[in-house]
């Protein structure tokens, strides 16, 4: 297939049968367009906004086209150009709150698109598309995102923040890593300063007595960005920029913590898994087992270390040889042919 300028992640397709997700390979293509992917351990950053987001990212971000491109999908994801060849690239994401457009605008041949039927989608709800896209967030895009950021004023104030979250949150996380490692939640509002603190505080309290708010993020953060002018410096949106950085550092090192900081093309295979899976159920993403499906672990080996342990114990092998040889065994057992570089 010929190269082509699209950026969008994913997107909806209203087909004969339903309502279908459609995919066009895009983390592979940024995969392929990175130095050393198998190397390169990137930080997915994820703006869901419209007019505020897009003045917000063209002040940080100025050397991104993401903005530029055709919006009819769900999302629209680049790699920042100047990221490229850091040992943490950033990837850029974004979307809009309403997921506007489901039908397909002409067709295009510039690359392959991967359909997947929705298995458990109850075609004859009037709200299906809206359920679908709240559950694509909180269900798939969740288990990849680092730093999500919600622009408020875009999304109905912090009223509509919290009825996003809140839709977001009644979908349930599919995520099987540790806590600490889910997204990070930066809330961007435009609240006078002498209400921001109360505004602020009833905000957090609304969302904190959620008990699955938790399950779906690993952290809280509000940002106040005032003014209304339709142009805006980067040195406007200083405060934000840092605030970024210091959340995207943060679980980064929770990643590291984790062993979870998973290369550009841990990223793109574990993402097909995880789209084929949501596509067919609602369980949770076992990212332990979807690394072992080409290599599964034999079924003799309980059998097997039976059997071991059986025999160093006629012959009395210390029991530090022992363990220092079957630890050895799993954690060679757990790299798969080709799956990290020399």
């Amino acid at each position: 297939m010929a190269s082509c300028a699209h950026q969008y992640w994913l997107r909806l397709h209203q087909g004969e049968n339903g309502i279908e997700i459609q995919y066009t390979n895009r983390l592979h293509h940024i995969s392929n367009s990175l130095p050393n992917p198998t190397k390169q351990r990137p930080s997915l950053l994820f703006f869901i906004g419209k007019q505020f987001k897009g003045r917000a990212l063209r002040a940080l971000f100025p050397d991104i086209t993401i903005l530029n491109s055709r919006k009819y999908g769900i999302a629209n994801i680049c790699v920042h150009p100047t990221t490229k060849d850091d040992q943490h690239p950033i990837l850029i994401a974004d979307s809009c709150p309403d997921y506007s457009q489901v039908k397909l605008r002409g067709k295009e041949t510039c690359h392959e698109i991967k359909s997947y039927q929705v298995a458990w989608l109850d075609e004859s709800s009037p709200q299906k598309k809206q359920q679908l896209a709240d559950h694509l967030v909180a269900r798939l895009f969740s288990l990849f995102i680092d730093v999500l950021c919600i622009f408020a004023p875009d999304c109905g104030g912090i009223d509509g923040v919290v009825n996003l979250l809140a839709a977001w949150t009644a979908s349930g996380s599919a995520s099987s890593l540790p806590d600490a490692v889910r997204p990070r939640l930066l809330v961007v509002t435009s609240i006078p300063g002498e209400s921001f603190a109360s505004e602020a505080l009833r905000f957090r309290l609304r969302l904190l007595s959620n008990r699955k708010f938790s399950e779906i993020f690993s952290s809280l953060n509000v940002v106040n960005e005032l003014g209304n002018g339709r142009t805006r410096s980067r040195e406007h949106f200083k405060g934000l920029a840092e605030v970024i950085q210091h959340e995207t550092h943060t679980i980064r090192a929770e990643r590291i913590n984790s062993q979870t900081l998973f290369s550009m093309v841990h990223i793109s295979a574990f993402f097909d898994a995880a789209l084929c899976q949501f596509a067919s159920s609602l369980q949770v993403f076992d990212f332990v087992q979807c690394s072992r499906e080409e290599t599964p672990v034999s079924h003799n080996f309980q059998h097997q270390l039976s059997t071991l342990m059986r025999l160093c114990s006629e012959h009395d092998i210390p029991a530090n040889v022992i363990w220092d040889f079957i630890a050895s065994v799993v954690v060679l057992d757990g790299f798969p042919p080709d799956m990290h570089s020399m």
